[in-house]
């Protein structure tokens, strides 16, 4: 009788024989406790914590651009300079940026400029031919070159510099769909060279006075000005987002051609 209970007091039967946890005995007995009734419950609670931090903190670090603009050919934007210069690829960002607007009205101008170095093996040997000390990396010419592809079809880049070749490719392998009709964003009485016959890419060597900026001669003088058309595809799937992004790529162009 008394071992009965004693068994009943330490809590190891209840009614009918069932097993159930020791009473508290204190901190440690009452967390062993929580953890044996909550153990689930506490787990899917860290976890989507732990999703909402890593939310907020993107949300928080990444920067809102107000436009995309895109570069891809034989030339690299240096980003580090010799001698405390400002590094090529800051003084166009510089120069885009006096001529942007605030598109999303949080007071700072910020945007994304990008260049893919796109060549084929003979722009590379001519390149080499120049330059005897310069190595080119195969590897991040075909890696930029496969991002090419995707950023023609699926991205905010709708302002494009393009190398002539790349202009040239591009249009015809989409038969004209690819870039928009720039006619309607020609300033009137300034004479532009246009790429390939038609007014769908401009020689940025036309735009004269933007293209004697410091910031802009470093670019090759064949380069092509251009604008991606919207497609089914940017229409269907993040509408809003492509369309404010060429709707920002068609005002920096107005700019750009009004250069002259």
């Amino acid at each position: 009788m008394e071992d009965r209970k004693r068994e009943g007091a330490d809590g190891v039967r209840g009614e009918g024989g069932e097993g159930v946890l020791p009473e508290d005995r204190g901190l440690r007995g009452r967390l062993s406790n929580f953890w044996y009734y909550y153990k689930w419950h506490t787990l899917v609670a860290i976890f989507v914590l732990a999703v909402i931090i890593v939310g907020v903190t993107q949300c928080s670090t990444r920067v809102d651009f107000d436009g995309y603009v895109l570069y891809a050919g034989p030339h690299e934007l240096e980003r580090s300079s010799i001698g405390g210069d400002t590094p090529a690829y800051n003084k166009l960002l510089s120069e885009l940026k006096r001529l942007s607007y605030d598109r999303d009205g949080d007071g700072i101008v910020n945007i994304d400029l990008r260049n893919l170095f796109v060549v084929n093996n003979e722009e590379a040997d001519e390149l080499i031919g120049d330059n005897k000390d310069l190595e080119i990396n195969e590897a991040l010419v075909s890696e930029d070159t496969q991002t090419l592809g995707t950023v023609m079809l699926f991205s905010e880049y709708y302002l494009c510099f393009l190398s002539e070749r790349l202009f040239l490719e591009y249009d015809g392998k989409y038969e004209g769909a690819l870039f928009a009709d720039l006619s309607p964003y020609l300033k009137e009485g300034n004479s532009y060279e246009f790429a390939g016959g038609n007014t769908r890419g401009v020689y940025l060597r036309s735009i004269s006075e933007f293209y004697s900026l410091p910031e802009a001669s470093r670019l090759p003088a064949d380069t092509v000005v251009c604008l991606r058309a919207l497609s089914e595809v940017s229409s269907t799937f993040n509408k809003g987002d492509n369309e404010k992004y060429f709707a920002w790529g068609e005002e920096m162009l107005k700019k750009l051609l009004a250069c002259e």
